[in-house]
């Protein structure tokens, strides 16, 4: 599924959580631990006074509120999806596609924008919960077989709804995205695509978070003229940047070497992505990630990139 407001790139950059390290093991719940992890069935509301949460959203008082906001969006997406799929549908097809991108975009751009700026964790985390939620739902979207097959009819045989020009070009933008992520493979390569976009996703995810945490060493690795630029912790130095405006040269030095200093658990993660985007690419059909990122861009081709680059410089 395409997605308007230039949108597209937050969803790639996204993933629907699911922490790696654990299996998939069988879990056996109680009575009560299943009606709190049970989905509900109609839309979510609460009632809160005093002043309005962040940004003007009452549910956003308090953390729990982007949980509200993620499920409101999820089942007016449902009920978007089941009238782009109706027979008896009244409105253009490209109008609710617009209307289910923008479900989507309005929950996810706000929680990303909470989780990379808000200085409570609780808040943080909580964004970032309901963005991978979110864009998790877009991939699986993007694999849906009848919704796929629904647009395709009006892109190759016009909707039975008065369309523009601007109408046309916008159906077949969603449609290059839907075959981008592999809707026209089998049911088990489809699945496939989608398993690597929540592991992609959430890879990623998980390498970024990391590529900003404090870095701590033994006191006595540095040296004692040193040590008071930095915070200590016990008999360790901790690094929490790269120190860029410390005035002397040694400190700037110390810092950039331990802050950037190799991160096993890091690189395993970021090969992994890696891997999994080139398994991505290529089951979609494509050469590479880099041909699949660019596709339907105006770049068009890596190649293009790089020959770009070389121009600028």
């Amino acid at each position: 599924m395409y997605l308007s407001r230039g949108s597209w790139c937050v969803w790639r950059a996204l993933g629907r959580r699911r922490e790696p390290w654990r299996g998939s093991g069988v879990h056996t719940w109680s009575p009560l631990a299943s009606a709190l992890n049970s989905r509900p069935s109609k839309l979510l509301s609460l009632q809160f006074k005093g002043n309005s949460g962040l940004f003007g959203h009452p549910e956003l008082q308090e953390p729990g509120g982007f949980y509200l906001l993620k499920e409101n969006a999820m089942f007016e997406s449902d009920d978007l999806v089941k009238e782009c799929c109706s027979p008896n549908r009244s409105r253009k097809m490209v109008e609710v596609f617009d209307q289910l991108s923008d479900t989507l975009c309005r929950v996810a751009d706000l929680a990303e924008f909470v989780r990379l700026a808000h200085p409570q964790a609780r808040y943080a985390q909580a964004a970032e919960d309901a963005c991978i939620a979110i864009s998790g739902l877009v991939e699986k979207l993007n694999t849906h077989a009848k919704l796929y097959q629904c647009l395709r009819e009006v892109v190759l045989h016009g909707d039975h709804m008065p369309t523009t020009e601007v109408d046309q070009h916008v159906a077949r933008l969603f449609l290059h995205d839907f075959e981008q992520s592999g809707i026209h493979l089998n049911e088990n390569q489809r699945q496939r695509v989608v398993s690597l976009n929540e592991l992609i996703l959430t890879m990623g995810q998980h390498f970024m978070n990391g590529s900003h945490h404090p870095r701590a060493v033994p006191k006595d690795k540095l040296p004692e003229a040193i040590r008071q630029h930095f915070a200590i912790d016990g008999n360790n130095i901790v690094v929490t940047g790269l120190y860029a405006d410390a005035p002397q040269e040694i400190t700037r030095e110390a810092a950039y070497k331990i802050y950037l200093f190799p991160d096993p658990h890091q690189e395993d993660m970021l090969t992994e992505m890696l891997n999994g985007r080139h398994e991505m690419a290529t089951l979609c059909g494509f050469p590479s990630y880099a041909h699949r990122a660019v596709s339907g861009s105006l770049a068009e081709t890596p190649e293009f990139v790089v020959e770009f680059f070389r121009a600028a410089c």
